[in-house]
């Protein structure tokens, strides 16, 4: 444990427990305690300061807002690793025949070339409206295309309205509206205890404080939901209700509604990420559908047509749209129309379904696979995942098992990156089964997890 040499002074207008905080900064920053390391328990440091348990505790939850440290559930306080890079970031990467990368949730590869110069033909075949799309348009983009992709959204049992939705450059720019318009730093938000790291990465650049919520089969226990809501007045709720990032987990009927009420009862808004919603064929009405009053939409079209586009949505209640409306604007003033454009071609002409019938077929076959190699093993997916949660064996550490599959060329993403600060790491691991570039890359993969898997650590048949 380390020790924290510091000095307080009674004298000073600056509290007694932004001091300490102030002194955990400062040795962060001058090497004096790296990362890593595990701070004094509150007792402890209150005894060697002279102060009382309240203000380290003060003192530890300044630390955490700044992101110096991190309090793990049953186990102290640690500092954070502040150059940590996003790992978890989309990297373009030259991958050796005998190499799988399980680590990004990406679409299935194939052609979409001659999709892409049909419709941007049919585009410029009216130079009127091409000239139009190259001026200044309003924030939430041009109302023809909204109306367009809102009627396609709604054929697919979302009902989202032209008259609500605005358009932005993907999903996670929609969430980082949601954080700038309804947020501020300092609030609280609650995610699912295994949250997609994107959005902990915004609100950590936001500053905003994130805490999960216990998930079961069905994803958020309503139980702890309205406890966590008791204990810390969250601004919102982030969910991903249909085959949730990184568990899988489709919440059913029964579940949405009772967390719908929860969130009623307790005066938190529910932002709904809603990105895998389209790729099932079929799944429980989305949270907008059950109270738009209730909830905040995001989706887009990265995951069921092209990322490449960077289209994706945003809805709110209407009382929030002139909040939205200004917070759009100070992003970028507005959404490529050109983009828009290309998207509700490729919708009019059924690019778009023809699309994600493909992705649908191809996700299918992974997934058929992953049952033949992994199913005698504790995984958690969906028909049309694009990935697998995978509970390790009792005798397969977290950290070896990462580490043995990269041995063999096989990368897959940790709980950990998944994990909010402060809650518990689960010994379990995400295959992005859409990442392999080919099957016969995907079955190599699978192959070497499944043999690993079936052997404790000494005993497996792989040289370590």
């Amino acid at each position: 444990m380390t020790i924290l040499n510091m000095t307080l002074s009674s004298e000073s207008k600056t509290p007694l427990y932004r001091q300490i905080a102030d002194n955990i900064a400062a040795a962060i920053e001058q090497g004096d305690i790296s990362t890593g390391s595990k701070l004094p328990t509150h007792r402890a440091l209150a005894d060697q300061l002279q102060v009382t348990v309240g203000t380290v505790t003060r003192a530890y939850a300044e630390a955490e807002r700044r992101h110096l440290v991190e309090a793990r559930i049953g186990a102290g306080t640690y500092v954070c690793d502040s150059r940590q890079s996003n790992s978890w970031v989309y990297q373009i990467e030259e991958v050796a025949p005998n190499e799988c990368n399980f680590g990004y949730n990406i679409p299935p590869r194939f052609d979409r070339s001659d999709m892409l110069s049909q419709a941007m033909a049919n585009i410029s075949a009216n130079p009127a409206e091409l000239n139009e799309m190259m001026l200044y348009q309003p924030p939430e983009g041009i109302e023809k295309h909204r109306q367009i992709v809102c009627q396609w959204l709604n054929q697919q049992g979302i009902a989202v309205s032209p008259e609500l939705m605005y358009f932005t450059s993907g999903a996670q720019h929609a969430a980082e509206l949601l954080l700038s318009t309804f947020c501020r730093a300092g609030d609280t938000v609650l995610v699912e205890h295994a949250c997609y790291p994107g959005f902990l990465t915004l609100a950590k650049q936001h500053g905003i404080t994130v805490k999960g919520v216990e998930m079961d089969e069905s994803g958020v226990c309503p139980k702890a939901l309205a406890s966590a809501c008791q204990l810390y007045q969250p601004r919102l709720i982030y969910l991903t209700p249909t085959q949730q990032n990184p568990t899988s987990i489709t919440m059913p009927l029964s579940r949405r509604e009772a967390v719908i009420n929860v969130c009623k009862q307790h005066n938190v808004l529910i932002a709904e990420d809603d990105i895998n919603g389209l790729l099932p064929l079929s799944s429980p009405p989305p949270l907008i559908n059950l109270d738009p009053e209730q909830v905040i939409h995001i989706g887009g079209l990265s995951k069921c047509l092209a990322p490449g586009l960077r289209l994706g949505y945003i809805q709110a209640p209407k009382q929030w749209q002139p909040h939205l409306s200004a917070a759009l604007y100070n992003h970028s003033l507005m959404i490529s129309p050109l983009l828009s454009a290309i998207a509700c071609e490729l919708i009019t002409q059924g690019q778009a379904d023809r699309v994600l019938d493909t992705i649908r077929n191809e996700i299918e076959q992974g997934q058929n696979l992953v049952q033949h190699y992994l199913g005698e093993f504790a995984i958690t997916t969906q028909k049309h995942s694009f990935h697998v949660w995978l509970r390790l064996p009792d005798y397969w550490r977290l950290t070896d098992f990462i580490t043995a599959a990269e041995q063999h060329n096989v990368i897959v993403k940790s709980a950990e990156h998944f994990t909010p600060p402060g809650g518990t790491i689960v010994p379990a691991v995400r295959l992005a089964i859409s990442s392999p570039a080919s099957q016969q890359t995907l079955i190599f993969g699978l192959e070497i997890l499944a043999d690993l898997l079936r052997q404790p650590p000494m005993t497996s048949p792989f040289p370590l």
